[in-house]
């Protein structure tokens, strides 16, 4: 299994399988026989293999066997606590034909993820919507059943909303008041099958919680006090054990990709989640784009905005000369006047994209990766012991290669002129973070 040793402990590597479109039941086994198999084989050989499993909402649907449930938060006890479905049995039979273990699941994209235009969507439902509550139950009901002989596993969510859209106190005391919703029926679906699933809150730039220092204002000023408010009476608890309850399902999933962007030291990140009792069920091993002084490095400047495509929302972080930073929606705004707001490429000392680039990609110019924070935040989260479930999360290959193919330079020093075959460049992510895990990347 590709359970790992990494600083004297055991942890689970695994890549995120929303790099391969699947929306459908059927898709997601075919996918898993003929794309995820096949990447663990040549990443870890013939052993059984750990996968965070994307799941989206028609998948759940039809694993479940349950349509969408009315606008409540609440799933009955009979469906928390009903028996595996015939298509939930079908999927364990694959996995263990394909000797594949499901680990963790990626609950964030529930909607299609390979659509031509994604951007925002992917936050959609926000959590200030009943129906995000629903479908990460549904999820979380599924993954109980996949957990099999396991007692425990998270599951990765969106931190709140996309700021794009709106962000005040007011959206961030609603999605705390869904999230107390799903911290009820955890305890539930735990209570019944014995399995307890969690909630990995993954800030991303752009979105509610984006730096950790507003993540813990967000959970400590918001999250902890609508539960305390609500759940001793529904729950018959005291606020203590409400409080013990909520840190227990409420947790974060920290994306380095995502901290990069947003000019945060990943290991001081950790130790600040630490020190505010917030866990962390996951770290996924990802890298962003950087650019230092886009004024003086203009062909370089120009190689990242080819970059911008209409599949995926790439935001970007600034952070000018006097040290403040600036954060814009998309690549795009970087020529949009009205988006700058006054700020010329000239007051900018670098740039930060939030685009995954594969980790063992090297780059000839300015235009480079934020990968070398990735190897030193993971050992540090793991010989803590703040987390076992490491993932590699590169969901832009298509993209890339589809880039690449058009001529874009910048995409083809990544993936090369012709592209690259994408199992094959998972199976070298892996590699390459199974070796920095070990101390030699």
């Amino acid at each position: 299994m590709s359970r790992i040793r990494c600083e004297g402990r055991d942890v689970d590597l695994s890549y995120s399988t929303n790099v391969h479109p699947a929306e459908t039941f059927d898709e997601l086994l075919a996918m898993l026989r003929r794309d995820v198999a096949l990447v663990s084989r040549g990443a870890f050989g013939e052993t059984e293999a750990c996968v965070n499993l994307r799941l989206g909402m028609t998948q759940v649907d039809e694993l479940l066997g349950h349509p969408m449930l009315p606008s409540t938060s609440t799933l009955s006890d009979g469906i928390l606590a009903a028996p595996p479905t015939p298509r939930c049995a079908e999927l364990l039979a694959t996995l263990k034909a394909s000797k594949l273990r499901v680990v963790s699941i990626n609950g964030f994209p529930i909607r299609a993820f390979h659509a031509p235009r994604v951007k925002e969507q992917v936050y959609s439902p926000p959590w200030t919507d009943g129906g995000r509550v629903i479908y990460t139950l549904k999820i979380a009901k599924a993954f109980a059943h996949l957990l099999d002989d396991r007692r425990e596993g998270a599951v990765s969510v969106p931190s709140g909303t996309f700021k794009g859209y709106t962000d005040s106190d007011e959206i961030k005391a609603q999605c705390a008041h869904f999230l107390t919703e799903c911290v009820r029926e955890l305890a539930r679906l735990e209570r019944l099958t014995g399995k307890t699933v969690r909630l990995g809150l993954e800030p991303e730039p752009y979105t509610t919680g984006e730096a950790v220092d507003e993540f813990i204002e967000y959970y400590t000023r918001f999250i902890l006090p609508a539960a305390k408010d609500k759940l001793p009476l529904q729950m018959r608890l005291s606020a203590a054990e409400v409080e013990k309850l909520v840190r227990r399902f409420i947790t974060v999933n920290l994306d380095l990709c995502h901290q990069a962007v947003e000019f945060e030291d990943p290991i001081e990140d950790l130790k600040k989640l630490r020190a505010a009792g917030i866990a962390v069920t996951g770290l996924h091993l990802s890298a962003a784009l950087k650019l230092p002084d886009p004024a003086t490095n203009a062909a370089a400047f120009e190689q990242l905005m080819a970059l911008d495509e209409p599949r995926y929302l790439h935001q970007v972080v600034a952070r000018k000369r006097d040290g403040a930073l600036a954060r814009f929606e998309d690549l795009p705004d970087l020529k949009n006047p009205r988006r700058l707001k006054g700020l010329s490429l000239g007051d900018i000392a670098e740039l930060r994209c939030h685009f995954h680039v594969p980790l063992f990609a090297d780059f000839p110019g300015p235009l480079a990766s934020t990968r070398d924070t990735v190897a030193p935040a993971a050992r540090f989260a793991v010989r803590e012991g703040l987390t076992d479930n490491l993932v590699v999360e590169t969901y832009t290959w298509n993209v890339l290669n589809e880039l690449a193919s058009s001529g874009v330079a910048s995409a083809q020093s990544i993936v090369g002129a012709g592209g690259v075959d994408v199992n094959a460049g998972l199976v070298r992510e892996l590699q390459w973070a199974l070796q920095g895990l070990q101390g030699a990347a």
